[in-house]
């Protein structure tokens, strides 16, 4: 078969399938009931997109609890290395609240220390962490703000790595969900955040090997196999905190809920509410030709772009067949183009609403024809 008729042929798959991308997510309720939630803020998101679900007050900046301990994971992951030995110092064993019994002097990986900080919840296991990276507390609250910016979290000030009540220090539902969505991007975090329980391992000062169970205290983990995370908060504050995740057949949504009189009730509600309200239209999967196109000065001219990554979005289940997939090109192509080379965009649309965007780019590299390939096509012509 001659490029231009396999071309064609993959051209005909792609404008067959891209009408079926909304009728293959019409299979929900038309109608769902909006959730019933206690919490004085929360939201719902798509992990895949980051689109707001649901929402109440969701942009209100309040006091964060635990919740805080995500970013101080993130920025372990981020700038640690999870088997350097961390030394336990005064400061740590002296921090109020929820801990892992650290005494000092203790010798604990980064990596054992993660896991007091996320399962356990631990408040002297997160200024241990914070001390190492940053040398104090408050030069790691600077580390922290400067990494909620760059997320674009403009309700977040963060003063210390814990959460417990201090001044200026505070975030919003949705800047927490919007934080629980990166930080989940991480295997490392993802796993931890999942597990019932853990433990914690290290040496005495007088090098004694120790070993500490840990307990989640997210109970909505034990109670249904589709949440896996994230992390609970409570102080007087901020009332009783829960990032929530939920994965369903590879869809993600992350639920947050501040100062709630339920929040594994809030929580799940609100996973269910999404799970039920909204379909989900797969877009483009990461690697597959999506569109074929013509290279101007190529011997074979016809190329194959294929999405950089995965994308699924979400869209109320009454309006699933709505969904329209555009792509749209940077310039005109011309030889030579080489692989990776990102040529255009893929983008889904709900009316004018933009649902969601993955990058296209060269599936192959084109080589420019040679001088005397253009003469021989001239003289044939």
């Amino acid at each position: 078969m001659s490029w231009r008729g396999l071309a064609a042929g993959l051209l005909a798959v792609v404008l067959a399938w891209v009408p079926t991308v909304a009728r293959a997510a019409t299979a929900r309720p038309a109608t769902v009931s909006p959730p019933f939630v206690t919490a004085d803020a929360a939201v719902l998101i798509d992990a895949s997109t980051g689109t707001v679900l649901w929402s109440k007050n969701a942009g209100q900046a309040r006091a964060p609890a635990s919740t805080t301990k995500m970013m101080t994971a993130l920025l372990a992951l981020e700038l640690g290395n999870p088997d350097d030995i961390v030394t336990v110092s005064p400061q740590a064993v002296n921090v109020e609240g929820s801990n892992a019994h650290l005494r000092v002097g203790e010798r604990i990986r980064l990596s054992e220390l993660m896991e007091a900080l996320l399962i356990k919840s631990a408040n002297d296991a997160a200024v241990a962490i914070a001390e190492y990276l940053a040398g104090t507390t408050a030069a790691f609250a600077g580390l922290m703000n400067a990494r909620a910016a760059e997320l674009g979290l403009t309700a977040t000030h963060f003063s210390n790595p814990h959460g417990l009540t201090q001044p200026n220090h505070h975030a919003s539902a949705y800047d927490l969900a919007l934080l629980a969505r990166a930080a989940m991007a991480y295997p490392a975090f993802a796993a931890l955040v999942r597990s019932p329980t853990g433990s914690m391992a290290g040496l005495s000062p007088d090098e004694t090997a120790f070993v500490r169970g840990l307990r989640n205290t997210n109970r909505l983990l034990l109670a249904y196999d589709w949440v896996d995370g994230v992390k609970t908060g409570t102080t007087n504050a901020a009332g009783n905190c829960l990032v929530a995740s939920g994965n369903r057949g590879g869809q993600r949504l992350i639920a947050v809920v501040l100062h709630s009189d339920n929040r594994w009730g809030d929580a799940i509600q609100l996973l269910e509410y999404g799970y039920a309200a909204f379909a989900f239209a797969p877009v483009a999967q990461a690697g597959h030709v999506v569109r074929t196109v013509r290279v101007a000065g190529a011997r074979d001219p016809y190329l194959g772009l294929v999405a950089t990554r995965s994308l699924t979005v979400p869209v109320p289940a009454a309006e699933a067949d709505g969904v329209r997939i555009d792509a749209t090109l940077a310039a005109p192509l011309a030889a030579p183009v080489r692989k990776g080379q990102r040529i255009g965009q893929l983008t889904a649309w709900l009316g004018r609403e933009r649902l969601g965007q993955v990058d296209l780019v060269a599936a192959r590299t084109v080589a420019r024809a040679p001088w005397w390939w253009f003469l021989l096509r001239w003289l044939s012509a």
